[in-house]
């Protein structure tokens, strides 16, 4: 019994539960990102607005968005609309196509 209520007490120190710890635990799991980013309220790195992509052939839109380092999806391409997630992701961004074109382009 001794030893059990040891192992549980040397346990509990291990993993802490103060207000610092649980602190340093979130602070660690911060963006993956390599480098800052920093944004103004209704801006997203990388680019003034999603209207950038537009006009772009489907490709060309997806080597700025990868060059940018910004996850793409397509939402719509000519008549096949996709499933999507409805997960919010700040710099992620959807693009609509048509005849090989992005004509509509939005992020989140």
């Amino acid at each position: 019994m001794v030893v059990c209520v040891l192992a549980v007490t040397i346990g509990l120190a291990a993993c802490g539960g103060g207000d610092d710890n649980s602190r340093a635990v979130s602070s660690s799991r911060g963006s993956t990102t390599t480098s800052p980013v920093t944004t103004t309220p209704g801006s997203t790195p990388g680019s003034e607005t999603a209207d950038a992509f537009v006009g772009l052939k489907k490709q060309a839109a997806v080597r700025k968005a990868e060059r940018e380092g910004r996850p793409w999806r397509i939402g719509r391409e000519d008549d096949e609309q996709f499933a999507l997630t409805q997960d919010y992701i700040e710099n992620r961004v959807t693009f609509e196509i048509d005849d090989g074109a992005v004509t509509k382009a939005t992020f989140g």
